[in-house]
């Protein structure tokens, strides 16, 4: 499962240090180069959770129950294909283990099912009053939908067979906060966040009643969600604590791997051939791994990616295509959640990184005005952003008459404007006029632009 957001309140010059890539050093022959990402900004203006269709080449964003919010529909770079806007009030949306139905959990109270191909409502899954759905997952032949108490008396599970069928309640298993994750074979994984140590569950809902398989206690703190691999035969979890990402074998709960992360685990999801699992961090600082890529059952990480430290990684949006070679993820860099940020990266797709774009120019003026320069620097890349310190970025303009030292004569904020001018006064004879910029963090590239002129 991806974890859901839930708000039940309100019911001329570029750099890089390669080619398409701007890599870091590792620090030991056992890590795998870092890449760095910068993002692309979605066309949402929410986002509780997203969806990975990679054979339609598509990606799903569900912008938050009880809004008037569209389900979005991109390409698999971000670009908008489509706002379906007869399927509003989205907390959550998943694929059908068919990949032939997108599961939409809608306004708390619905599992709506549309034609993958079409994305025309075919199929309806309702909710008993009380129960407040907000998360949905294929397990078998099943959906099973994790619901909040809201007159029901508790919370728990719903199972259906069939659409238009009355659910199963399902309460033994978690009852206060679930966070669930379903397999093909017909078992799901869950356990409650929202308070601690957890206990995971794993129960099979194939049958016509659901029945727990094995429960193991004290398998952390701070439940923040479960990845099922899509053979079946094992589930990491990520908590808040410890700071790893443990993974356990199915359907007995014994140890498996524990995939290395640190501070602080965030997310997990597997490729669709089961051979790869990527593992999710935040709060991580500049040229620090945001994602590591593992083979399976390995504990040495084959590929790092860093979205800077402003970037946190929005959680349950880490997602992994069929083979292991390129994934997903979005990342906000504001208090409020207000910045969506696509990013998309693997071994065998380069993510978009980050770059840096000044240029300066210094045209004199006419008659009485020509022994004055007005030198402008302008820049697409890169830009403050709101938020601390650490997103600000300036740069420095210098005037540098021949036989003379450097002034100082400017020292801009790269803000969204994208340019700056300072008027200077030409002595006789050459002038050179240098925008030299530098990333503190050594995030972006380091650039330096020069422009002379002769009085």
């Amino acid at each position: 499962m991806r974890v859901r957001g839930l708000a039940l309140g309100g019911l001329a010059l570029i750099i890089s240090a390669a080619v398409g890539v701007v890599v870091a050093g590792p620090s030991s022959a056992d890590e795998p180069v870092l890449a760095k990402s910068v993002g692309t900004q979605l066309p949402v203006q929410d986002l509780r959770a997203m969806e990975l269709d990679e054979a339609r080449g598509r990606l799903y964003f569900a912008q938050g129950a009880g809004s008037a919010l569209p389900l979005v529909v991109t390409d698999l770079d971000g670009a908008l294909q489509k706002k379906l806007t007869a399927v509003t009030g989205a907390s959550d949306v998943v694929l059908s283990n068919d990949h032939q139905q997108v599961l939409v959990t809608q306004d708390y109270d619905r599992v709506t099912a549309l034609d993958a191909d079409t994305l025309e409502p075919s199929a309806t899954y309702d909710a008993p009053k009380g129960a407040c759905v907000y998360s949905a997952e294929p397990a078998g032949d099943k959906i099973v939908a994790a619901f909040l108490d809201c007159g029901l008396g508790t919370s728990g599970l719903l199972i259906w067979s069939a659409p238009g069928t009355t659910a199963t309640v399902y309460t033994d298993g978690p009852n206060y906060h679930p966070i669930i994750a379903g397999a093909a074979n017909g078992l799901l994984v869950a356990g409650d966040t929202g308070y601690s140590p957890v206990t995971t569950y794993v129960i099979d809902v194939s049958g016509a009643t659901p029945t727990i398989v094995s429960r193991r206690e004290n398998t952390g703190e701070n439940l923040v969600d479960y990845a099922v691999s899509p053979d079946g035969t094992e589930v990491v979890e990520t908590v808040g604590y410890p700071y790893e990402h443990h993974s356990y074998k199915l359907p007995d709960l014994s140890d498996a791997t524990v995939y290395p992360s640190g501070v602080y685990p965030a997310d997990a999801a597997w490729s669709g051939d089961s051979s790869t699992v990527a593992v999710g961090r935040s709060s991580t600082a500049s040229n620090d791994a945001d994602v590591l890529f593992y083979a399976k059952g390995s504990t040495t990480p084959t590929y790092a990616v860093d979205f800077r430290s402003s970037d946190e990684l929005w959680k349950g949006t880490l997602l992994l295509n069929s083979t292991g070679t390129r994934a997903w993820a979005v990342t906000y860099d504001d208090t409020y959640q207000n910045v969506q940020l696509l990013h998309s990266f693997g071994p065998a797709h380069a993510p978009k990184a980050p770059i840096t774009d000044i240029h300066v120019t210094a045209p004199t003026g006419s008659g009485k005005d020509k022994s004055t320069a007005s030198v402008t620097v302008t820049w697409t890349s890169p830009y403050s952003r709101p938020g601390s310190s650490t997103n600000q970025q300036f740069l420095q303009l210098y005037a540098t008459p021949a036989g003379s030292t450097a002034r100082l004569i400017g020292n801009p904020e790269l803000t969204s404007a994208g340019s700056f001018t300072a008027t200077y006064a030409l002595p006789r004879g050459t002038t050179t006029f240098t925008a030299h910029y530098k990333d503190f963090e050594n995030w972006y590239p380091e650039a330096t632009v020069t422009t002379t002129i002769t009085r």
